[in-house]
């Protein structure tokens, strides 16, 4: 879609961005009504932050002007992220209807997950005995977006799974859904993958939590035999019904399929898709 964004246009393409971000994420915008327009998206645990001016004339790249930013940053460090930033603008296609949510999920969101902040050594001997803790406990997640249909995607995050040791399903079609179980390691990282993808309305509607399942029990393929450090390779399934996702989170424990419930999917007025 080409031709000038309004400020309407722009308040819808925010909130897809916004929708996009991890948990530890945050999006900040200036009044909707004056150009140019500021965003700002800062991470709780990255030191980057990516400050964004919008001028009218927007879905122009004449018209936006991206800068990465961090409060430790000197000249060289500078330099060498503008370049980068003049690269992936290189990207940048007018006649897409979101072009600036495109260019910050494919290459510049990434950039906040890829950065973490120095942490000193007391709190890092802090972590790894909280995470030596973590290690030994399930945690689950579950991603609703728009739709899911891109084979890429499916064969992705099936090879994921398997990379992460993820026991979980994905329903294809209208509202992709995506549920995973895992270590709380492994899921923090497969978020993050995932959500640097192209997604329309990606939302993370249960960040990672602990569950009541017994870890030994719950080895994917070839745990037994040692695969992955004796985690296994994963266990993945493709859905095509909601009802299927629902009978899914029943077999592992009842009232677990509440959670999709409670955002609106399934239940008794659920329509199959």
């Amino acid at each position: 879609m080409s031709g000038t964004a309004t400020h309407d246009d722009l308040v819808i393409e925010l909130e897809l961005i916004s929708s996009s971000l991890l948990p530890v994420e945050t999006l900040t915008a200036s009044g909707s009504e004056i150009w140019p327009r500021t965003v700002d998206i800062n991470s709780e645990e990255s030191k980057l932050s990516i400050h964004i001016i919008i001028n009218e004339g927007y879905r122009s790249k004449d018209a936006v002007s991206i800068e990465i930013k961090s409060s430790s940053m000197g000249r060289d460090e500078a330099t060498h992220w503008k370049n980068e930033v003049n690269d992936k603008m290189g990207d940048w296609n007018e006649d897409d209807e979101y072009p600036l949510f495109q260019i910050l999920t494919t290459h510049f969101l990434p950039l906040l997950a890829a950065s973490s902040p120095i942490k000193n050594t007391v709190t890092a001997e802090k972590t790894s005995i909280t995470t030596d803790l973590k290690d030994n406990q399930l945690y689950h997640c579950l991603l609703i977006s728009h739709h899911l249909l891109s084979s890429t995607k499916r064969k992705n995050l099936i090879s994921l799974s398997s990379e992460l040791s993820l026991i979980g399903f994905s329903k294809v079609g209208h509202p992709g859904i995506m549920y995973s179980i895992g270590r709380l390691k492994d899921l923090e990282e497969w978020i993050r993958e995932v959500k640097s993808w192209n997604w329309l309305a990606l939302k993370v509607r249960i960040t990672p939590e602990p569950i009541n399942e017994d870890l030994g029990k719950n080895k994917g393929k070839g745990g037994e035999n040692g695969a992955r450090g004796g985690k296994g390779r994963g266990e993945w399934k493709e859905l095509e019904k909601i009802n299927e996702a629902l009978d899914w989170l029943k077999s592992r424990e009842k009232g677990r399929e509440q959670i999709l419930i409670d955002f609106g999917v399934g239940g008794s007025g659920a329509i199959e898709k």
